[in-house]
């Protein structure tokens, strides 16, 4: 699903005096010389004619959102995403994740490209002007197309929701930084020889309707990050190279959220991520289920963490990040239980990491404050409360947290992974699975 940046969108009617069929006569000619110029401006030599404009009603869009969501995420994929972000915290327990999803794409998705049916659609609530600037956006992503196939692109893949988010914001990115260069080409300036996007950031991030404005904070974050640290991406990028040379990054594309905040990570000094594993755990209680597996990347660990220590000290926590992995399960009473094991920059960062947590832990879970061990030392802090077990540990350049689990089972849980990773790092073992291109 290709959708069209959040500043383009209001509330407010297309002029009254021309019919629907009208307008969309004159976009399909306008379409045309903007196509050209588009691909002009990003070494496109011969792009052909652009896709078919046309205009549909919210109600149409939101019937595409619809299907589009069901196409690409089952009822039980969105309840195993639901509970994930349940489980750390970024959403209410009873959230409606689906129902927010389509309230909140219906609202801030006033135009698409259609990488499927290669059309492009504009929403007919909006003015000439927004229906204009929303045209350029999504011709980029026509021509995206033309690289790529974009429905393979963006395709989520279990367990790889990081990659997924980066490369929704260098394909988002290009899109608002491209219609900006246009922009700005014609007033005789360029989007490379501009020292701060401070401005054009607040630009992209204006124009939030209702539905967005009571969304859990995670979730506003997240819609608007392919957007605006996309945007900062493509910058640095454009400031390294000619437009033309974006299409080596859809062929070998950022693979996690850290290349896409610190694009020097990818553009400079290539920095990928650590693949980590976990080994098999089974149910760890009876009645108990694995809900879901994945990778959680600087910015959702940075998100994690800022709801309990402030935004700004929780993405700096998060910085140093290399890999990560987590499983949750939940037990017979609903309760949702964590593995996490995370890779750092270095075991000094890991450590701090660690410590950290400790502290989130005890804003995450009350119940345990007051009830750490005693008598551990070196680098574990663990918890009992009850009959469950949280822990906090880091070895070498990795931490383990543990959330929730059994308490009778906790320490060999532990060791269990530990002895995994150790395994997985011996002479001869094979090494660790990489990210997918």
């Amino acid at each position: 699903m290709v959708f069209a940046a959040a500043f383009l969108i209001s509330t407010a009617p297309a002029p009254a005096q021309q019919t629907q069929t009208q307008v969309q006569s004159s976009l399909n000619a306008l379409a045309g010389p903007l196509y050209k110029q588009l691909a002009t401006l990003k070494g496109v030599a011969s792009p052909g004619a652009p896709p078919p404009v046309l205009i549909r009603s919210r109600e149409e869009t939101r019937r595409f959102i619809e299907q589009e969501l069901d196409r690409r995420y089952s009822a039980a994929r969105v309840e195993q995403e639901r509970k994930g972000m349940v489980a750390w915290g970024l959403i209410p327990p009873d959230y409606d994740l689906r129902r927010l999803f389509v309230d909140l794409m219906e609202e801030q998705v006033a135009a698409y490209y259609d990488p499927r049916s290669k059309v492009m659609v504009l929403g007919d609530w909006l003015t000439a002007d927004e229906q204009q600037a929303s045209l350029m956006h999504e011709l980029v992503h026509a021509l995206q197309d033309r690289e790529i196939s974009l429905d393979a692109f963006i395709t989520p893949h279990p367990g790889q929701s990081d990659q997924l988010l980066a490369r929704q914001a260098l394909m988002e990115g290009e899109a608002v930084a491209l219609t900006l260069e246009l922009m700005l080409n014609a007033q005789g300036a360029d989007l490379a020889s501009l020292p701060d996007l401070g401005s054009l950031r607040g630009m992209v991030a204006g124009g939030a309707g209702s539905a967005i404005a009571i969304a859990p904070k995670f979730l506003r974050d997240l819609l608007l990050f392919p957007y605006l640290d996309g945007l900062t991406f493509v910058h640095q990028f454009r400031k390294r190279q000619p437009w033309s040379a974006m299409t080596g990054l859809y062929r070998d594309p950022p693979r996690s959220t850290t290349q896409i905040m610190n694009p020097d990570k990818r553009l400079a000094t290539r920095e990928d991520p650590v693949g980590l594993t976990l080994p098999d755990l089974g149910t760890l209680t009876p009645g108990a289920k694995v809900v879901t597996e994945d990778e959680l990347g600087e910015f959702a660990l940075g998100a994690v963490l800022g709801i309990h220590l402030g935004e700004q000290a929780g993405r700096s926590a998060a910085a140093g990040w290399r890999g990560d992995r987590y499983r949750v399960w939940e037990d017979s009473d609903g309760r949702l239980m964590i593995a996490y094991l995370l890779a750092m920059e270095s075991e000094r960062v890991a450590s701090a990491f660690a410590l950290i947590y400790t502290k989130v832990l005890d804003k995450r879970h009350p119940g345990v404050v007051g009830k750490r061990l005693a008598g551990q030392t070196g680098a574990l802090v663990s918890w009992r409360d009850g009959a469950r077990a949280f822990a906090a540990e880091s070895r070498g350049a990795e931490v383990l947290i543990l959330e929730q689990v059994p308490a009778t089972i906790a320490d060999s849980l532990r060791e269990t992974i530990w002895r995994a990773r150790s395994d997985a790092r011996a002479p001869g073992a094979p090494a660790n699975p990489p990210t997918s291109r």
